[in-house]
């Protein structure tokens, strides 16, 4: 079968190779503010890799993978590039590129657009946004794409406009999300649509994500590395990579009670996956992750939230999958509604 080339059919889908800017230049990344990842060993890493292996050698090769990474800068460039090379790419066959390797960029809340990365992107990719209006100095985000590696960033902007690094963030210690392949992004179109960045932008705040797509299984070595994180609020949702109840049911309440007695005052929101339809296992899990919530409150707990996956999905119900597991857009703007208003008020 013959692959279609849509960009011969549909200018709109070409991807330029050549910027056509002959006053572009770049800045080095890491002469503005990173979060949630920290350039390490050649690569942006969500956390150091020794570690992570201390919890498995799956978290330490995905810990590498720089989802919820973002670089907040200020320019009245007319335009914004960014060079990027790669480690390694993700390519998923249930995952859009735009997310596994694309970039996006918002001006405070408002989406300016993606950096669309070309299929036969291997270990760099360039691209570039025109910013309409007047030129004056806006703030920008830059947001990382949710699996790929990378090891260099470079923004690009007109020679001679002005940019400086962008404005702190209102929360300024990190909400930490621990979590599944959900967590970490899957199906999110672009990586701005995943509910963590949703959240972020609705409340400026800060955030580290640790989802890690088939290996968050909720081990006592990783919750004694989030307990001494230095956080505002934690979210944690590792229901679908629980191998079954029983691990669900060894693991879900410890995790709590190490975390909250490190963190007595620390919010927590606990949830279930999200998911519509629930069969007798799904039912039978979410009473073990509810179960530790009502524990909490009998101990007089009042910092902790339990949402239930069902509940974030009810208005759309399977609308908000992507397959048949993940979020898509739909499915992340309804989980960072019922999780944002439950930080807010938390926090």
């Amino acid at each position: 079968m013959a692959i279609r080339d849509a960009a011969a059919i549909d200018k709109n889908f070409l991807i330029s190779k050549t910027l056509g800017k002959e006053d572009l230049i770049y800045y080095n990344a890491e002469n503005f503010d990173v979060y949630g990842v920290k350039r390490i060993d050649g690569v942006y890493r969500r956390m150091k890799y020794d570690d992570a292996k201390k919890i498995s050698e799956a978290v330490a090769l995905i810990s590498s993978e720089c989802a919820g990474g973002r670089i907040r800068f200020a320019t009245d460039s007319p335009y914004v590039a960014i060079f990027v090379k790669y480690r390694s790419v993700a390519k998923v066959p249930n995952y859009s590129y735009t997310a596994t390797l694309g970039f996006d960029l918002y001006s405070s809340e408002r989406y300016m657009g993606c950096f669309v990365p070309a299929l036969d992107t291997v270990d760099s990719f360039e691209g570039v946004i025109d910013i309409e209006g007047n030129a004056e100095v806006r703030e920008f985000t830059l947001n990382f794409p949710v699996c790929s590696e990378v090891s260099e960033l470079y923004i690009g902007v007109k020679d001679g406009s002005k940019i400086t690094k962008g404005a702190k963030y209102s929360v300024t210690k990190p909400i930490v999300f621990y979590g599944s392949s959900t967590t970490q992004g899957a199906c999110a179109s672009r990586p701005g649509n995943t509910y963590e960045n949703i959240i972020s932008r609705a409340l400026d705040c800060d955030y580290l994500n640790l989802g890690f797509w088939g290996n968050a299984k909720g081990e006592e070595s990783m919750a004694q590395y989030i307990a001494k994180l230095d956080m505002s609020a934690f979210v944690y949702d590792y229901d679908y990579n629980a191998p079954n109840g029983e691990h669900l049911e060894a693991t879900h309440e410890r995790m709590f009670k190490i975390i909250r007695e490190s963190n007595p005052e620390l919010p927590i929101v606990i949830l279930s996956a999200p998911k519509y339809y629930l069969n007798e296992k799904d039912e039978k899990r979410l009473a073990i992750v509810e179960n530790t919530y009502k524990n909490a409150l009998a101990s007089g707990d009042k910092r902790v939230c339990f949402i239930s996956g069902k509940e974030m999905l009810e208005r759309v119900k399977d609308s908000a999958l992507a397959d048949n597991i993940h979020p898509g857009d739909v499915g992340f703007t309804c989980m960072a509604e019922y999780i944002g208003n439950a930080l807010k008020t938390l926090l």
